[in-house]
């Protein structure tokens, strides 16, 4: 039957059934496609052209069967994005994201967002349709693929959600989860001491830019990331999740590998004006072109940065820290960042009035300065052959100079650390004296550093080192005009930004956290943690990454 047999009678029998609240939404569309011997999508399209009002949860049949998706349990890899309603796909992207999923092995899912939006492109298609490339690969379904992972393609969220991922902590149990958002965001959530890590992503979208001409919709525009998340599973207990953003032509890097296409978009020739409307209309009102061209998998020879977590010497994860040398080695990047390379354990004002934890900092002697510093300043030899190595101020440098303005070595119950207080206050008092105007004073441990290594950079608190646009001098502790810092707060920065100090990785669309590269405890994160070994690497392109590791790993690939 077409829409232009439609007799008197057929239309009343359509209305009648489209409004009658007596049966099931599904049912209705159901008795009406066979009614019609037409699919769900024209059931929808016919009601609309008939003036009939639309419901607002009509699904198409591509949606039906994304319900029922199942994932391959054999598969060890994931890549998962997501794909806007009515809305063209970005070719060029999603060409690449499938020869990257051929060459790593990967089972490709795309979430089936939905979004209201009757002022953009696709405005004409009612229907809740997908671009036809990614139909293959539309989800709708939740899949544990993991002991301890996610997949929530059930879970629909609003494109210009500011924050995606609200109110879903315990949505997933305990496991890590994925969503389908266009942003690209990542939250830790605490779990007790034993228990795997849990983390929240986002995953970026696959398809263009489609967003309505109000402040939800130009705000959603300007945070839309194309991109995916990856879940590469090791074993039964282990599990890794990363991010991948592209660039505005749809090309990306992950870890090791650059994906690149080479080619064009060639128009389509169309035999009638007809065949091209249809066409058009088919294509969610996309321009009558199509991409030819060949995505290339190559090897990066090196990144441009890495930042890594907090270090705290003496509490530094020994199999952590050998396996991003390991990662660095192979990559070599142009700037590797430290944060928190002093712990400040043996001066810790937090425990100056704590007489037990004085007497087991005597009896194990960990409360000796001199080889606290010797202990740090030798871990740093290991970064000696990298280029540009960077050393932001931090908060536990702080401790140190707390000390030796709080304290009286002459009032300590313990003389161990005297001729170190003596000696570093020669130091702070030189930089006093040596201060011009309202030159900002470094502090005791930069200054150590610089003494054994001239050639690292070290940073004051005000200081700035962009990197491709990456602001990466502020360690996270202190935000705008002296207060408390948070990823909230400096995502709201004039740049984009990666921090450290929360030792719980985090990402706010421009605002970036690593985590921390210690032991898991340290003896004050008691409870439920967040905490994180992770580290983000800035490719060549500038588009940034988080490496998160699972007892000492990062990844499967073999590099």
């Amino acid at each position: 039957m077409k829409f232009e047999e439609l007799t008197t009678a057929n239309k009343a029998f359509f209305k009648k059934v489209y409004y009658d609240s007596a049966i099931p939404w599904s049912q209705r569309i159901s008795v009406l496609s066979e009614y019609i011997d037409k699919s769900h999508r024209t059931v929808a399209r016919w009601a609309v052209e008939l003036g009939l009002k639309q419901k607002a949860d009509v699904e198409s049949d591509e949606l039906i069967k994304a319900r029922t998706k199942k994932f391959d349990k054999k598969t060890k890899t994931f890549f998962i994005t997501y794909a806007q309603n009515n809305t063209p796909a970005h070719e060029r992207f999603f060409a690449s994201v499938q020869e990257y999923a051929k060459f790593r092995k990967a089972d490709i899912h795309v979430i089936a967002g939905r979004y209201r939006n009757s002022t953009t492109l696709g405005s004409t298609q009612k229907a809740d349709v997908w671009s036809e490339i990614l139909i293959p690969y539309l989800d709708a379904a939740r899949h544990n693929v993991h002991k301890y992972v996610s997949i929530m393609s059930d879970v629909k969220i609003q494109p210009t959600a500011v924050n995606p991922m609200t109110g879903m902590q315990g949505m997933s149990g305990v496991n890590s989860c994925v969503f389908g958002s266009p942003k690209l965001q990542m939250e830790m959530c605490a779990v007790l001491d034993g228990c795997k890590p849990k983390m929240m992503v986002t995953t970026g979208a696959c398809t263009v830019k489609n967003y309505t001409d109000s402040k939800a919709g130009k705000k959603g525009e300007f945070h839309h990331t194309l991109g995916f998340a990856i879940i590469e599973i090791k074993d039964d207990e282990t599990f890794f999740i990363r991010q991948v953003s592209a660039d505005a032509n749809g090309d990306f890097s992950d870890l090791i590998y650059d994906i690149k296409s080479t080619g064009e978009y060639v128009p389509i020739l169309f035999s009638t004006a007809r065949e091209k409307a249809e066409w058009t209309k088919a294509n969610l009102g996309a321009e009558p072109v199509k991409w030819e061209g060949i995505s290339n998998v190559t090897r990066i020879e090196k990144l441009e940065a890495c930042v890594l977590g907090d270090i705290h010497y003496g509490y530094e994860d020994k199999e952590v820290m050998r396996e991003t040398h390991r990662f660095l080695d192979t990559v070599n990047p142009d700037h590797v960042v430290l944060h928190d390379v002093f712990d400040g354990k043996s001066i810790n004002h937090h425990e100056s009035k704590d007489p037990f934890a004085q007497y087991g900092k005597e009896i194990n002697g960990s409360n000796s300065l001199r080889r606290e510093v010797d202990y740090m300043l030798t871990g740093l030899e290991d970064f000696q052959h990298y280029n540009n190595v960077v050393i932001v101020r931090s908060n536990h440098d702080d401790f140190l100079d707390r000390w030796l303005r709080d304290g009286d070595w002459k009032k300590q119950s313990t003389s161990k650390n005297s001729l170190e207080y003596m000696q570093f206050s020669q130091l702070l008092l030189e930089q006093h004296a040596n201060q011009y105007r309202n030159d900002e004073i470094k502090g005791v441990i930069p200054i150590l550093i610089e003494q054994k290594f001239p050639t690292f950079i070290t940073l004051g608190r005000s200081d700035s080192y962009i990197v491709k646009d990456w602001e990466l001098a502020q360690h996270g502790d202190v935000g705008t005009s002296g207060s408390r810092g948070s990823l909230q707060q400096f995502r709201k920065l004039n740049t984009k930004i990666i921090v450290g100090h929360y030792h719980s990785p985090g990402r706010k669309d421009g605002a970036l956290a690593v985590g921390t590269s210690t032991v898991m405890r340290m003896g004050y994160n008691i409870g439920a943690s967040a905490w994180l070994q992770s580290h983000i690497i800035i490719h060549k392109s500038g588009k940034a990454q988080h490496i998160n590791f699972i007892d000492g790993e990062f990844t499967t690939i073999n590099y």
